[in-house]
């Protein structure tokens, strides 16, 4: 059986990097993977050279990421009291009364998070001095062991096209809550916008135990959304194949960058780009080679992703159900549900989506939250149809408010039936049945 050598190196290298991340025995380790090698020579009839170029791969990887973490951890000191001046390098995200935010030391490596009490809203590219024990998560992460009291020094340094998407983005959330009752705001910004901060505890909760913390959770499914709809239309008004490309790429970019350029949208930005010029180039390609380069090169730039970026394995988890399981279900739910042709057709492929990607990520939502919801693929099925609608329509509420405070009134009308019935569904599945 033919298998392709790059893909299946760039596998162990990545394999390496998840060992090292969970810092396991070496012996054990090293046992478990001279199996999977021995399995593979077996399977595949392998070849002792390129076995060993494996094993050199995972050793590889396991390098690089010490590496990576190491440098850093480089000029920090830890668990003692520091003081130092740095740039908030992302979009602060609000929760109530604290404000979590990233901060790019002065001449260090480093992201480090911090929490804050402070009621001075911090922006991204304040240049301030924060005081605090540094701590090492899991994962290489760096953070302070408490919350700060940030000094804000000067505002609006660092790059001014995030500035502008991150201004962009908060002017958008602006409109919709002057365009919506203040109960209705937070489900709309969170499915478009991927921001939580006007969710309630109780809210937020209904959503894990219902299966639909995703919607409000940006990933690829929304990216998805976006280059359904939004190439048509470049389409519509550029006829050049070059320019239409170009400026769809350049939206999806602009896009992930304003609403935070999580693991995941990044992941589904690179796949619909690629996706996009193998569509555009009449290509057809292997979708998983596509998915391993894309976690490569994802990964190269930051390996703690791999273990500790919960997005990112849900994305791929969800990805890897498409690929292989969506093919088994397809073959055995069609044939279950052939006598009711009429309604099955419209509805099997979102069932069958749904259930192989629900299925792939059980293992890991129950990992991560240890709780699991019976009704997930039920809850999906009655709102993921909907999602595409959900976000045009807070678009064109969000943008209806730069002409006019009633026109983006009128524009939420519908938005608001919507809204209320999706949170419905929420707070049923995610308290009411259960």
């Amino acid at each position: 059986m033919h298998i392709n050598k790059a893909a299946v190196s760039a596998t162990f290298f990545m394999l390496g990097i998840g060992l090292a991340s969970i810092r396991i025995n070496w012996i054990i380790g090293l046992s478990g993977v001279s199996l999977l090698l021995i399995f593979l020579c077996l399977k595949f009839r392998l070849n002792l050279p390129f076995a060993s170029i494996l094993l050199f791969f995972v050793l590889l990887g396991v390098f690089y990421y010490g590496f990576r973490v190491s440098w850093k951890k480089r000029g920090l000191v830890f668990g003692e009291q520091v003081s130092f001046y740095g740039i908030v390098s992302d979009s602060p995200e609000r929760n109530g009364g604290t404000q979590e935010f990233l901060i790019r030391p002065a001449g260090k490596n480093a992201e480090i998070s911090a929490t804050t009490y402070s009621s001075a809203l911090l922006k991204y590219g304040d240049l301030v001095k924060v005081e605090g024990i540094l701590q090492e998560q899991p994962g290489g992460r760096i953070s302070f062991r408490s919350p700060v009291s940030p000094k804000i020094i000067e505002r609006g340094g660092g790059s001014k096209i995030k500035s502008a998407l991150f201004a962009l983005k908060d002017s958008l959330k602006s409109n919709v809550r002057r365009a919506l009752p203040p109960d209705k705001t937070a489900l709309p910004i969170g499915t478009l916008l991927g921001d939580k901060g006007d969710f309630a505890p109780e809210f937020n909760n209904a959503l894990k135990r219902s299966g639909l913390a995703h919607i409000a959770a940006l990933s690829g499914y929304n990216v998805m959304i976006f280059i359904r709809y939004f190439a048509p239309l470049v389409g519509f008004f550029i006829l050049h194949r070059g320019w239409k490309f170009a400026v769809t790429a350049a939206a999806i970019a602009a896009f992930i960058v304003m609403t935070g350029a999580s693991a995941s949208l990044v992941r589904a930005g690179v796949m619909g780009i690629i996706g996009m010029i193998l569509k555009d180039q009449s290509r057809l390609t292997d979708v998983r080679f596509v998915l391993i380069w894309t976690a490569l090169l994802m990964i190269l730039i930051n390996p703690a992703v791999l273990i500790f970026d919960l997005g990112f394995s849900l994305s791929f988890a969800a990805l890897i159900g498409l690929i292989y399981i969506e093919p088994f279900l397809k073959k055995r739910l069609t044939r279950v549900f052939k006598t009711a042709e009429g309604f099955w057709n419209g509805w099997k492929g979102l069932v069958i989506q749904t259930l192989a990607a629900e299925t792939a990520v059980l293992p890991i939502i129950f990992i991560a939250f240890r709780q699991f919801s019976p009704w997930a693929v039920l809850s999906n099925l009655l709102i993921l149809p909907l999602l595409p609608a959900t976000m045009f329509l807070t678009f064109v509420t969000a943008t209806g408010g730069y002409v006019s405070s009633t026109l983006s009134a009128v524009l939420s009308w519908p938005l608001y039936l919507l809204a209320g019935y999706e949170e419905m569904v929420i707070n049923l599945f995610g308290g009411g049945l259960i």
